[in-house]
């Protein structure tokens, strides 16, 4: 600069013998120099000796410095370049002589008055919660430096555009003390502590739990016309209203995303909580012939609102076979819904790939028989026979999550599919035709990786007879395969030549079911993979496959007696009862592959 001007902005001179004013906002004592500790003396002008520094890149202001604070320490950028470090230490100069000369003067100056007047300005953050519930107040006011927001569904309030300094932090909410606190705001963010209020109105206590399982449901979102808040961890919410807005009954809807929105009326006179159950958004699927076809339908695991999700076209026949993916999306169907031929003139089975949740379908394959085997996280496993060719028989993994297929083996003749803990196992069976054949009990990765061998023996036959066991038949002996060792040892026959059929918690947690039938009995089972221990949860005539996982803790069973063939939703939880969904089409689940 060519010569150093009064930099005190015209509006703070002040006459000749009138007193000091202090600035807008600000108490006397707050008027301090920045950067100036408690006993140091202000800065003169005449006392700046400049020394210029070798400085590399000018100094950066921070990105929210408003146009004004930009001008004033660019203010001398039109005129001629001067070396960069010269100019630097110009405008550093600038502003110390702006505050020196206003202390000089006696003007009441802090170090927010000046960063105010130039227009800098700051923000701050806020979270509101309930004092009881620990849970985000939503639509709370909250202001501080003239600036105002609302909380939002986290409870969390942001302030933009506030002046720096000493100010008053206010939040309100009907139903609620008012919180009124002292605050200095500084450059930059401002995020203050979580802010609790305390309910000061009438309050309607309420539990949203799962209601199948009886469990709590947390951040299920409650609103009434004039408040919204959110259920805690143990499922607890507490609406307050003001005392001249609370009335002897409150209407309120219950949301979730994973669940069924429900309406409930509330009272505050309760002693308790107001329990509102939630059905789960997951669906129950089946096969049903209310139309006279074989349709596919989805529906609420109480029977709430069935659609079909896939019609019937009139040629199927009664062999339906059905099995859903454990996640609920993808519903897979064997029939004879194509009306499709081989060259022999036999009816061909359609493999039809369902989305539940769209009703969009595909089909995989067309065969002259098609056994289901399991599902694999995304990948569907099946089994597949055709009338002719060498290897008629074919183990194949189709994953719907990328559209991709793998064939995992394929022979003449298979004595035995099955699937456990992730892995696929088969038992090739012997050819008359081909010496090169080795009949052998096999597992292969759902992807098609790591085939191996498990027991390099002629096996006529295989059963899953525990969770951790295979019993398999050769023409010497019988073996017990131990699935997590791939350990065999000779035992004696097995006492029942069936094979259980588990079915894995979607959690991956390990925990499994299984049905038997005992004295006439159908008994559902869990299996613990953490202890080991079988636990019986349902005993019922007619209790039967197919079984699945509805969510982490209810599941779906069938029943078949001569009354009745139904599917029945049950939580896992003790003490829970069974609830009827609909009346089906028996359809076959899973096939062991014998």
């Amino acid at each position: 600069m060519h010569g150093m001007a009064d930099t005190t902005p015209p509006d703070s001179k002040q006459p000749a013998g009138s007193p000091v004013q202090p600035a807008e906002g600000l108490r006397p004592e707050e008027n301090l120099l920045p950067f100036d500790g408690p006993d140091t003396p202000p800065l003169q002008p005449a006392l700046i000796t400049p020394q210029l520094p070798v400085v590399a890149e000018p100094e950066k202001l921070p990105p929210e410095t408003d146009s004004k604070t930009q001008a004033f320490f660019q203010q001398d950028d039109h005129k001629q370049p001067e070396p960069r470090a010269k100019r630097r230490w110009l405008r550093l100069v600038g502003l110390l002589l702006l505050l020196s000369a206003g202390a000089a003067s006696g003007l009441p100056v802090s170090r927010y008055f000046i960063l105010n007047h130039a227009g800098v300005r700051s923000s701050a953050s806020v979270i509101v919660v309930d004092e009881i519930t620990q849970q985000p107040v939503q639509h709370a006011a909250v202001s501080v430096g003239g600036v105002t927001a609302q909380s939002g569904i986290d409870g969390r309030a942001e302030l933009r555009n506030v002046p720096l300094g000493p100010s008053t932090l206010i939040i309100s909410e009907p139903g609620f003390s008012t919180i009124r606190r002292s605050v200095v705001l500084g450059w930059g963010s401002n995020p203050f502590d979580r802010i609790k209020l305390t309910a000061v109105g009438v309050q309607y206590s309420v539990r949203v739990v799962d209601a199948l399982s009886g469990r709590p449901i947390p951040n299920a979102q409650l609103e009434s016309e004039t408040m919204a808040v959110r259920s805690n961890d143990k499922g607890f919410a507490m609406l307050t209203l003001p005392n001249d807005q609370a009335t002897g009954s409150l209407p309120i809807t219950v949301a979730h995303d994973d669940y069924r929105t429900a309406q409930a009326t509330v009272h505050p006179a309760a002693k308790s909580a107001i329990e509102v159950p939630l059905m789960t958004s997951r669906k129950a699927v089946y096969i049903s012939k209310q139309s006279g076809r074989y349709d596919l339908y989805a529906s609420d695991a109480d029977g709430q609102n069935p659609q079909v999700v896939l019609p019937g076209t009139g040629t199927e026949g009664s062999d339906i076979s059905l099995v859903v993916s454990p996640d609920g999306t993808q519903a897979a169907v064997v029939s004879t819904r194509d009306k499709q031929y081989d060259a022999d003139g036999y009816l061909l089975s359609t493999l039809t790939l369902v989305n539940v949740t769209n009703g969009t379908s595909i089909v995989l394959t067309h065969a002259d028989q098609i056994q289901l085997i399991d599902w694999i996280g995304t990948r569907l496993i099946f089994q597949q026979a055709t009338a002719s060719g060498t290897k008629r028989h074919t183990i194949n993994s189709y994953d719907y999550a990328n559209n991709s297929r793998y064939q995992l083996a394929a022979a003449a003749k298979f004595n035995g599919v099955l699937s456990a803990r992730g892995y696929v196992y088969y038992v090739v069976a012997p050819s008359a035709d081909d010496a090169s054949v080795k009949p052998y009990f096999y597992r292969i990765n759902p992807d098609g990786s790591d085939n191996e061998s498990l027991l390099e023996k002629e096996v006529w036959s295989v059963y899953r007879t525990g969770y951790d066991t295979f019993s398999l038949q050769t023409n010497d002996a019988w073996y017990a395969h131990a699935i997590s060792t791939k350990i065999n040892k000779v035992i004696a026959a097995p006492a029942s030549l069936v094979s259980r059929l588990y079915r894995e918690q979607p959690n991956g947690s390990g925990n499994s079911l299984w049905t038997e039938t005992q004295n006439g009995q159908g008994i559902l089972r869990i299996h613990t993979k953490a202890d080991n221990k079988e636990t019986a949860i349902q005993i019922q005539t007619g209790l039967s496959t197919p079984v699945r996982w509805l969510t982490d803790d209810s599941v779906i069973y069938r029943v078949v007696t001569g009354n009745e063939t139904a599917d029945y939703v049950l939580g896992t939880t003790a003490g829970r009862r069974a609830h009827k969904i609909a009346d089906v089409v028996n359809t076959y689940g899973f096939s062991t592959g014998q």
